[in-house]
């Protein structure tokens, strides 16, 4: 995959985010659609908490990498992409009760988005990002982070297009 490529799916999944959570009405945002399951603001809200910071991380600390910049995306892919397994997602990003305000929530993600692409489309990836290792996978390159944040947006849209159905009624 080419850096052009990777930058276009980082958009497109940004994009794709962003049009699901708009299609919430404010009230909706707040809704939990089933038992055990996040509102739709605390879904966008742990996106937001996961990628906070992020920028920080693909420009600190960085060193080559003795590896293929994409050997670990494979792990990140089965981790993240096997939407028939429910994750539980690290303290440190859990989400809180809301209520959540649909309008903030969409200007902050585009606004982190932003600065993602930005760095993606600047900075060389095959750099290691050495500054927070990735829990349980360990250091990634930033082209592994850009990965992440492709596949973490993929198993969310999932989700909200889920939770979108339930409050709908559908």
């Amino acid at each position: 995959m080419k850096t052009s490529e990777i930058l276009e799916e980082l958009e497109q999944t940004t994009n794709d985010f962003s049009r699901v959570l708009d299609s919430f009405t404010p009230a909706q945002i707040n809704i939990i659609p089933f038992e055990n399951s996040w509102t739709a603001g605390q879904v966008a809200e742990h996106i937001l908490m996961s990628e906070t910071g992020l920028p920080g991380v693909l420009l600190e600390k960085t060193k080559p990498a003795e590896r293929p910049k994409d050997e670990k995306v494979p792990e990140i892919e089965a981790v993240f992409l096997d939407f028939t397994t429910k994750l539980q997602a690290p303290e440190f990003i859990i989400p809180g009760n809301g209520p959540h305000d649909k309008n903030q929530l969409l200007m902050s993600f585009r606004k982190e988005r932003s600065e993602i692409l930005m760095i993606t489309s600047a900075e060389d990836l095959t750099q290691l990002c050495t500054s927070f290792p990735f829990p349980e996978i360990g250091e990634l390159t930033r082209w592994e982070w850009v990965s992440f944040v492709i596949c973490h947006s993929k198993r969310h849209i999932f989700q909200l297009q889920n939770i979108l159905e339930k409050v709908q009624g559908k």
